[in-house]
C-alpha cells in the first residue's frame, strides 16, 4: 500500500456533508423551540437569515440541515448532535455548547468570537474563513478536522487530542496550548507570534526555521551571535 504523501499528511480527507434534497424551509427559533420541547431531533431542514436566542434542550440531533447567515445567542444545549450540517456565514459568538457533537460538518465564513466548545466530538469537519477570536475548545476529540484561514487569536486549546487535523493560513497569534500534543502537525503556514504552549507539547511540530527560533526561549536555549 503507498504510503501517504507530504501534502495529503497536511491536508486530511475530509468525508464532506451530505444534505438530503430538497430541503424544507423552517423558520430557525420556532423549529427548534418545538422541538426542544418535543424532545425531537430536525432532520432536512433550511434555515436562512434567521436568528434564534435563549433556547434550552437535551439530546437533541440536528442532520441533513443547512444555516445560512443564522445568529445562535444564549443557547444552553446538552448533548446536542449536528451530523452532515452545513453553517454558512453564521453568527455563533460566545454560544457555549457542552457535550456536543459534529460530524461531517462544515462551517464556511462564520464567526465564532468567543464560542466555547466543552467535551466536543468533532469528526470529519472543516473551518474555512472563520472568525473564532477567544474561541475555546476543552475537552475534545477530533478526528479529520481541518481549519483553514480562520482568526484563532487568544483561542484556548485545552485537553485535546488530535488525530488527522490540520491548520492552514491561520492566525494563531496569543492563542494557549495545554495538553495538546502538536506532534506531526504542520505549522509552516500559521502566524504562531506569542504562541503559549508547553515544551511538552511543542514536540514534534513541524515549523519554519523563525518560528524555531521564536520558541527556542520555551526550551531554555540562549541564542548567541
Amino acid at each position: 500500500m503507498p504510503k501517504p504523501t507530504e501534502t495529503q499528511k497536511t491536508h486530511p480527507a475530509i468525508q464532506p456533508p451530505t444534505l438530503p434534497e430538497p430541503l424544507a424551509e423552517r423558520p430557525f427559533a420556532d423549529t427548534v423551540s418545538n422541538a426542544a420541547k418535543q424532545c425531537a431531533d430536525i432532520e432536512g431542514a433550511r434555515f436562512a437569515c434567521d436568528e434564534a436566542s435563549g433556547l434550552t434542550g437535551t439530546a437533541m440531533e440536528f442532520s441533513g440541515c443547512m444555516f445560512q447567515r443564522c445568529a445562535f445567542a444564549d443557547w444552553a444545549f446538552k448533548r446536542v448532535s449536528f451530523v452532515d450540517c452545513v453553517f454558512d456565514h453564521c453568527d455563533m459568538s460566545a454560544l457555549h455548547l457542552d457535550n456536543v457533537t459534529f460530524q461531517r460538518v462544515r462551517f464556511a465564513t462564520c464567526r465564532l468570537t468567543g464560542a466555547e466548545f466543552l467535551r466536543a466530538s468533532l469528526t470529519n469537519v472543516s473551518f474555512e474563513d472563520c472568525a473564532a477570536d477567544y474561541f475555546a475548545l476543552s475537552e475534545g476529540k477530533c478526528a479529520h478536522t481541518r481549519w483553514k484561514a480562520c482568526r484563532l487569536t487568544e483561542s484556548l486549546w485545552q485537553d485535546v487530542k488530535l488525530n488527522d487535523a490540520a491548520f492552514i493560513e491561520c492566525d494563531l497569534t496569543s492563542a494557549q496550548i495545554r495538553y495538546m500534543p502538536m506532534d506531526g502537525l504542520d505549522m509552516t503556514t500559521c502566524v504562531l507570534d506569542a504562541l503559549q504552549i508547553d515544551p511538552h507539547d511543542l514536540r514534534g511540530m513541524k515549523v519554519t526555521p523563525a518560528q524555531g527560533l521564536m520558541f527556542c526561549s520555551l526550551l531554555g536555549l540562549r541564542i548567541i551571535d
